[in-house]
This record gives structure tokens, C-alpha cells and sequence, in this order.
């Protein structure tokens, strides 16, 4: 079965003034200065879009940045999902300032599939556009578009636009056949408007999966939750909107002012935001200084310009042409994924630093120069899929990890994702807890190993200690493991189907487990059952306990008595009134049958028929109430329903 055809973005690059907006006029016909300063003074301020109709009928997105050195982090918002880039250079004037800025950003942002295009051919004699060429096609050694195809156009003249589209072709065939992840879709908002009837309007380059009308999505970092009411796709109507289109959507649940360039629209799932990352940098030869820790500095990501504090965990300095590891604590949060490129400029924007990839999403906060920390990062930055994700629940606070979350590590499809996880559950490596439900949990099978293990050797020592108790409470059983609530549940229930535990109310023991009685403990049980049995309903409370069988000692009394409690031998009635099991049962059984000829009953007619005082027929009635034997109405008490 054929693969659909991706859709692609088209992006320019190169310094203000090379032709960049008149070339994509003469590609698409369409103009993209459309603000009125743009078209007053012939230089472009904002992103500029279009579209490039190719020969299978499909089209591509076109986006003009601008190229003057004050717009870069427009620049930077355009070239965020470029597949193609149009590297556009001046015939006549060659290498510029912003040609260099705008490389090393392209480079940085690892786009590879491009076209050198000469602009203003006309201009310039054969020599010069030769010459041009020559030492711009040098420039590129060592850069990710290093070896591109080069052609020399005049958007006046016409000359060398026909064959343009041919070589824009053939770089968009390269890019369909690469292989491509089709993971968590991400529109990066890069301009947000009112339209009159309509609403609220954000644009942007769809990265990721698809969009659907009517979907409900969430705009971060502010958490709102909207609806896509509508969606365009290079200005025509459309259902659905896939990775690598130029989307336009018509959200409700908003308003212009709530939303601003640099937010991102994603599916409500995916709605963790982070303000601490760690990325390997790549600081650029060209930056005139070395970077210190604390240093304050722009990121950019996607169309987003943060603020942000530099981390340095490896070196005290790191010098420019260095590759490291770092930390960024952003100012505001964000949405990003592993695999993310991010671009770092100085505080003051004027130069750009360099650019990395995020390693670590939700990174914690490292202890500085520490092997373990410099082991830790090389890891993060080195792994494969795989080895994400037994890092990630290693190393997680909590046993039990949501499978949604590991998406942030692993952006890819559901079916690529759940392949990963099915390959590691059948090597032993995770296990998997319900996964049949709309949040499946996931841990790491060595960590589960040895929470199982502690967790079935803490219980065989309380019963080594507490021979007469049941079984350990279960939050004090948590608490000694350090377990989260959840992490609990699903050990405890995962143990209690294989039998290996039981649960009684709030306590847990070893199935194995049984109330061992020492030879004291089994004549004191003897003489405690044989005083309540004798007792009836007129029991003697704990405290009289200790005068009544002065023989044995109190603790004694106290661990056989709540041993016979906990197997059910002795029930406890009211606060301080216990009974024997078999004394309740008879009573109840003579109640049972008083009432089914008298049909009501009193306190003082129950105190004759049982022979006891009110101190004690009290709490034993309003026992049987609370086990449905009998119902209170007023001053008598009828038999309940369940006992007819």
C-alpha cells in the first residue's frame, strides 16, 4: 500500500534585501508583505505566507521570513518545521551579515534539505555570479546544507524560475522519502486575529499528527481549553489539518487577548508544561564570549521567546565552539518534547549563541560538577528509544508512571509508541498495569521487583514480631515503603490476586500468615473465652480485665484479647463493649425470634428477655442496628427487612 504524501513547508532564509519576498512572488504569485510599513518601505517585518501548487496537485506551505538582524526572532517563529529552505543570496552582493546569522540558526535547527538560490541574476555579470556562487557553496562546508543544489534566478526577469520549481521538486521528493515520526500534533501560534462572525483565528505550522474540526484542544502555557470550530488549509476550507501544513484554526472557548504569538495548541492530553530542561548545546565559533553559570539569556522555541537562566552542571565555562550539556531554568513554562531544537541568543539579542536539543524534558535539579550528574546527562543525551524509557522510570519519583507521559520522551505515533512498550513488556523490562483503561500505568520491572520483595519482607517481619496481630495496617505499611498511594494499590492488588497476601479491612498479612499463641497466650485465650461465653452480654470492660485475671500479666491480656478480636472470636459491640461471637449470634437469634411474634420491641422488654441492664442492652440494640438486624422507630425497635 502506497504511503500518503506528506504535506511539506517551504521556507526562505538569507540577509534583508536579497529578494527573498519577490522570489516567492515569483514562485506563487502571491505577495506576502501585507502590512502596509512592509510594502511602504520594501522590507519585511512579519512572516509571510503562500503556497506552491506541485506537480501530483498537492501543495506545499511557503514561509517568507524576514532578514533584517532586528526581526531575527521572527526569523526564528518561520523557521521552526521548515522541511525545504530556500537559501536565498544576492548575485551581486554575496555573503551578508544575516545571510551568516540565519545559517548558523538553520544549522542549528538541523534543517538539512535546501536550495541556494542566487536572487538578482540580472544583476550581475557571469563572473561575479559564478564567483558568488563558488564562495557561498564554500560557506555551507560543515553546515547541515552543506552539498545543496544551487540555482541563480531574477524574480524580474523570469529567468531561472521554471527551473527552481524543478529542483523544488525534486528536494521535496527527498523530503517525503525520509523517514519521519508522525507523533503529537503542535500548532506554535505565530499570529492570532478577530475575524467579524467568526471569532478568534490563530495561524501556524501544524508539527505532528493531525487536528480535527470540533476537536478540543488546550492553548499553553495558560491552560485554556478551546474548541476548533473551523480550519484552513492554505485558505481553503478543510476538515482536518496534518503535520506540515500551514493551518489556520477558528477556535471558541477564547478571545484575541487571551491568546499571543509563542503560545501552542496541542490535544488535551498532552497538557504538562515544564519551566526546568536539560538540552545539549551547541554554542556557535562565532559567539564573542565565553558562557558563564547564572547567565540570563532568549530561547526560542517554536514561535515561543523565553527568558531563561543558564545551568552550567559539567564546566565552570563554557567557551564558544564548545558542545555541552546544560540546564535551562525557563522564567515561564512550556510545552516541549524530547528531540525538541531549541536556539539561544544573548539577553540583549544581539547575537546568537548557539542552539541544542532537549535531552530532558522534566529534568530535576542536578547537583553541579558530580560524576554521577555528568553520567547522568551523557546518558539522557546518548539514548536510544528503548533506553528513554527504562532511564525515565528508573529515575522517576514515583513507581508507577502514566503512559501519556512517556510521549513527552517519546513523540511519536500511538502505534510507534505502543511497539516500544510491547517489545520492552515482553523483554521483562516494564510491566504494564491496566491496560485496558484510558490511562494505563507503566513501571520499571527491577524497580517493581524489589518494592514486591521488600514489601512481602516487611510483612513476614510485623508477623515475626506481632505473632497474635491479624495483620500490619496498611498505611503504615505504606508509609515504611515510601510508596505513593497509587504504587500501592496496584502492588497490593496485584499480590492479593496471586495469593500471595489478604486483605482484611485496612490490614494485610502473608496468606501463609496464621496467630501463633504462645503456650501462656493459649491458656489466657481459654480463660478470656470461657469469661465471655459466661458473661453473656454483660461483659466486663479491658480495664476490669486485669483485676478479674490477676494471674497473667497485662500485656498478656491485652495481645491475646485483640488476637481473639482480630479472628473474629471477640466483636467489638460500642467504645470499650465486646462480646463473644457466640453469645451475639445466640441473642440475635433470640431477638430475631421475639420480634417475629411481637413485631416491636423495647429497651426494658429487651433487658427481660436478655437479663441484663440498660448499661449493656443499650449499645447491644444499637449494634444490631448497625448490622440491620433491627430498626429503630422511636422508642422501639422493629426487625429489619433483611431478617424477614
Amino acid at each position: 500500500m502506497q504511503q500518503d504524501r506528506r504535506h511539506l513547508i517551504i521556507g526562505t532564509a538569507g540577509h534583508v534585501d536579497h529578494g527573498k519576498t519577490a522570489l516567492v512572488g515569483a514562485l506563487t504569485g502571491i505577495q506576502t508583505d501585507r502590512l502596509k510599513e512592509e510594502r511602504e518601505r520594501g522590507l519585511s517585518i512579519e512572516l509571510g505566507f503562500a503556497y506552491f501548487d506541485l506537480p501530483d496537485n498537492s501543495r506545499a506551505g511557503i514561509v517568507d521570513v524576514p532578514g533584517h538582524e532586528k526581526f531575527i526572532r521572527n526569523m526564528l517563529s518561520g523557521a521552526y518545521g521548515m522541511d525545504v529552505v530556500l537559501f536565498v543570496v544576492d548575485a551581486k552582493e554575496g555573503v551578508q551579515e544575516q545571510t551568516l546569522e540565519h545559517l548558523a540558526i538553520l544549522d542549528l535547527l538541523n534543517i538539512s534539505n535546501g536550495i541556494l538560490v542566487m536572487t538578482k541574476s540580472d544583476l550581475a555579470s557571469p563572473d561575479e555570479l559564478e564567483e558568488a556562487t563558488e564562495m557561498t557553496q564554500e560557506m555551507l562546508v560543515g553546515t547541515s546544507l552543506e552539498g545543496i543544489p544551487s540555482v541563480s534566478v531574477s524574480s524580474i526577469t523570469g529567468d531561472g524560475i521554471e527551473s527552481l520549481k524543478q529542483t523544488i521538486v525534486k528536494q521535496v521528493d527527498l523530503a517525503n522519502e525520509a523517514q519521519v515520526h508522525d507523533g503529537i500534533p503542535r500548532l506554535y501560534v505565530d499570529r492570532v486575529f478577530k475575524v467579524e462572525g467568526f471569532g478568534v483565528v490563530v495561524t501556524g505550522t501544524l508539527i505532528g499528527g493531525s487536528v480535527n474540526k470540533d476537536q478540543r484542544m488546550v492553548i499553553l502555557p495558560q491552560g485554556d481549553t478551546v474548541r476548533v470550530r473551523g480550519i484552513q488549509v492554505h485558505n481553503e476550507p478543510a476538515n482536518v489539518a496534518h503535520a506540515g501544513q500551514r493551518t489556520a484554526l477558528n477556535l471558541s472557548g477564547t478571545t484575541d487577548q487571551e491568546i499571543q504569538r509563542g503560545d501552542v495548541l496541542c490535544p488535551i492530553e498532552f497538557s504538562n508544561v515544564t519551566d526546568n530542561i536539560d538540552i545539549s548545546l551547541q554554542v556557535l565559533s562565532s559567539f564573542p564570549r565565553m558562557l558563564e553559570h547564572w547567565g540570563r539569556f532568549r530561547a526560542y522555541l517554536g514561535t515561543r521567546e523565553i527568558f531563561c537562566r543558564l545551568i552550567l552542571l559539567v564546566d565552570e565555562a563554557i567557551l564558544p565552539g564548545d558542545k555541552v550539556q546544560v540546564q535551562l531554568r525557563l522564567e515561564q513554562p512550556i510545552l516541549t518534547f524530547r528531540g525538541d531544537r531549541i536556539i539561544l541568543r544573548d539577553f540583549s539579542a544581539q547575537y546568537t549563541v548557539g542552539g541544542g536539543e532537549v535531552i530532558n524534558p522534566f529534568a530535576p535539579k542536578h547537583k553541579r560538577f558530580t560524576q554521577e550528574t555528568i553520567n547522568t546527562l551523557a546518558q539522557w543525551e546518548e539514548a536510544d528509544d528503548t533506553q528513554v524509557v527504562n532511564a525515565l522510570l528508573e529515575n522517576s519519583p514515583t513507581l508507577c508512571v502514566q503512559e501519556s507521559f512517556l510521549y513527552y520522551y517519546l513523540p511519536y505515533s500511538q502505534s510507534e509508541v505502543k511497539n516500544i512498550l510491547n517489545s520492552l513488556e515482553s523483554e521483562g523490562k516494564i510491566v504494564r498495569w491496566d491496560k485496558s483503561v484510558r490511562t494505563p500505568l507503566v513501571s520499571d520491572a527491577a524497580r517493581t521487583t524489589d518494592v514486591t520483595e521488600r514489601l512481602l519482607a516487611a510483612l513476614s517481619e510485623f508477623h515475626g514480631s506481632q505473632p497474635l496481630l491479624a495483620g500490619q495496617n496498611s498505611s503504615q505499611l505504606r508509609h515504611e515503603l515510601g510508596l505513593d498511594e497509587v504504587a500501592f494499590e496496584k502492588m497490593t492488588d496485584q499480590l492479593i490476586k496471586t495469593k500471595q497476601i489478604v486483605k482484611d479491612g485496612n490490614l494485610l498479612r502473608l496468606a501463609s500468615h496464621e496467630i501463633q499463641f504462645s503456650e501462656e497466650e493459649s491458656t489466657a485465650k481459654e480463660t478470656l473465652e470461657d469469661l465471655f461465653l459466661n458473661a453473656g452480654i454483660n461483659t466486663p470492660s479491658l480495664n476490669e480485665l486485669n483485676t478479674l485475671l490477676s494471674e497473667y500479666t497485662p500485656q498478656v491480656i491485652e495481645s491475646t484479647f485483640y488476637a481473639l478480636l482480630n479472628l473474629g472470636q471477640f466483636i467489638k459491640a460500642a467504645d470499650n463493649y465486646f462480646i463473644h461471637k457466640k453469645v451475639y449470634e445466640d441473642m440475635k437469634e433470640s431477638l430475631t425470634n421475639y420480634l417475629q411474634n411481637n413485631e416491636t420491641i423495647t429497651v426494658a422488654e429487651f433487658r427481660e428477655l436478655a437479663q441484663t441492664s440498660r448499661k449493656y442492652a443499650v449499645p447491644f440494640l444499637e449494634y444490631c442496628d448497625t448490622q440491620n438486624v433491627t430498626i429503630r422507630d422511636g422508642n422501639v425497635r422493629r426487625l429489619s427487612s433483611r431478617q424477614k
